[in-house]
């Protein structure tokens, strides 16, 4: 019995003596006090509930494993700005002796993130109360290659769902590149070759718009004008060609027929340019119809002395 005895009372000491072995190596310390202690730490855990500023703006604790190469965590909880309501980790790099930077836990409630974040799959915003239509939803790239940003969206793939306007990425195999929609209809689109169409789908030139244009001015750049009309050297037409042209073709000359012009629309740099050339011939058939007006009213004038004198010439052989 007493053999026993020794032997229960041998086991219970060899038990104290690991416990207490082991409560050495992870040595609670109940608060950090000295600056920089929390980014000396290594090994063991700890528990701060430091004053604000020193040597930690919150509740910090730190544990970790492997002493000897230092590869530890600590969790934060500041309460600065955020009032408590964020939670920050960081770990620490062992090998090379340095805390990685703090990383920021989303929680409930309003989060700031700084530097860059990588989301694998949906983003959805929708009111706070819960209703159905969501604010915002974020479709990153699929497998056909579509991502789009949908606002006030409601259930439909890329931009189809009702009561929404849908921005949307095109997969390079399509000749879009980008596109605005509103619920099922493109108002906006920019093609692979750079063209782009407000209320047209396939634009032909930079920019193509099927509806009216407002502006206060409107600037276009020219290679050429219609001032060589009033060069010695220009052929002013004939008015009997003119004629001529007018009566077979119903236009004048290098101006675009009715058809043309419902066919292919005009250029108004050039139409501007050609309408200045009609103007500058009449100027100048103005210019020459005076002339000959004066010429006649000389001739007049003549015609008017002669008959007074001949009038005179009879009243006297009478």
């Amino acid at each position: 019995m007493k053999k026993e005895k020794k032997i229960i009372l041998l086991t219970m000491t060899l038990m104290l003596f690991i416990v207490e072995t082991k409560a050495q190596n992870l040595l609670p310390t109940p608060s950090i006090s000295a600056v920089g202690a929390a980014n000396n730490f290594k090994g063991g855990y700890t528990f701060s509930y430091a004053t604000s500023g020193t040597p930690w703006n919150g509740a910090l604790i730190s544990f970790g494993g492997f002493e000897a190469n230092g590869y530890d965590c600590q969790i934060n909880s500041d309460y600065g700005p955020n009032g408590g309501s964020h939670i920050s980790f960081r770990t620490k790099n062992g090998d090379a002796n340095i805390w990685n930077s703090w990383n920021e836990l989303a929680t409930r409630g309003t989060n700031t993130f700084d530097g860059n974040q990588v989301i694998n799959g949906f983003i959805k915003s929708q009111t706070a109360n819960g209703n159905y239509n969501e604010n915002l939803r974020l479709l990153p790239s699929t497998t056909g290659g579509y991502s789009s940003i949908a606002l006030g969206a409601t259930p439909g793939d890329y931009g189809t769902g009702i009561g929404q306007w849908t921005i949307i990425r095109y997969p390079a195999s399509y000749n879009y590149m980008f596109s605005l929609r509103y619920n099922s209809t493109d108002y906006f689109n920019i093609l692979n070759n750079g063209n782009v169409g407000i209320g047209t789908l396939n634009p032909s030139n930079r920019l193509d718009v099927n509806g009216t244009i407002h502006s206060k001015e409107v600037k276009i750049d020219m290679i050429g004008w219609s001032d060589f009309v009033f060069k010695k050297e220009y052929n002013l037409p004939k008015l009997e060609d003119l004629e001529k042209h007018i009566i077979e073709k119903g236009h004048l000359e290098n101006i675009p027929s009715e058809e043309e012009v419902l066919k292919n629309g005009i250029n108004l740099g050039e139409m501007n340019a050609k309408l200045l050339q009609k103007i500058e011939e009449l100027t100048l058939y103005a210019i020459e119809q005076n002339k000959k007006i004066n010429e006649l009213q000389k001739e007049n004038e003549r015609f008017s002395d002669i008959e007074n004198r001949l009038e005179k010439l009879e009243n006297v052989s009478k």
